[in-house]
């Protein structure tokens, strides 16, 4: 899931469900996601705030989070945010920096001027060992979601594919995603995705090792 709040909007509700068998802390944090060198970057800001930042959700209930934008300053280009909520468990679980954390959620999070364009996509694509390194350019204002991203070699034949969501290109960022597969024929792959504004189809050419 993903939260898309177009301006003037400035709120939003996630509902947290615990149908298990035990009560569930969570912990609620919010951070500023940028793309730097084809790699996610989160920071703490001030811009926008999640509440409450730490609940007990009962056996069958619900609780709800409550993310603000608390900036004065109107929404010039879209501003994208991670909301991270963790289930700390009572006991067990994976550590990670010295606290027991049974599952992330990761939800994306917008905020959209009333113009908001949309994204501009072009592609790269390198030979890696067992698959390709796939590179998204997004030169558009607005981010794009990739899911079922298959390359296909000259021959028509699928050379590598990954099904479901494949990850996101901010606007004006790159992103990079490892994609296992076999050698393609020829020197151009054919790429063909889906995103929310339509279906990818493009090329790349693939230089030989």
């Amino acid at each position: 899931m993903s939260i898309d709040l177009p301006a003037p909007a400035a709120t939003s509700i996630v509902r947290v469900w615990n149908d298990g068998p035990k009560p569930v802390t969570i912990q609620v944090r919010i951070f500023r996601w940028t793309q730097q060198g084809g790699e996610d970057q989160y920071e703490a800001s001030d811009a926008v705030v999640a509440s409450p930042p730490f609940a007990v959700v009962p056996v069958g209930g619900e609780n709800l989070i409550r993310v603000v934008r608390t900036a004065k300053a109107p929404t010039t280009g879209e501003e994208s945010y991670r909301l991270i909520v963790d289930e700390l468990p009572l006991d067990g679980g994976e550590r990670a920096n010295g606290i027991d954390f049974a599952v992330r959620h990761s939800i994306p999070v917008f905020f959209t001027p009333t113009a908001r364009g949309e994204p501009a996509l072009s592609w790269n694509v390198e030979r890696r060992e067992k698959g390709y390194l796939v590179t998204a350019r997004n030169d558009g204002p607005r981010h794009a979601r990739i899911a079922n991203l298959r390359l296909s070699g000259g021959d028509g034949q699928v050379a590598a594919q990954q099904g479901g969501l494949v990850g996101y290109v901010l606007g004006h960022s790159v992103a990079r995603w490892f994609v296992g597969g076999k050698p393609a024929a020829g020197d151009t792959l054919r790429i063909d995705a889906e995103t929310r504004t339509g279906p990818v189809h493009a090329t790349a050419s693939l230089p030989r090792p």
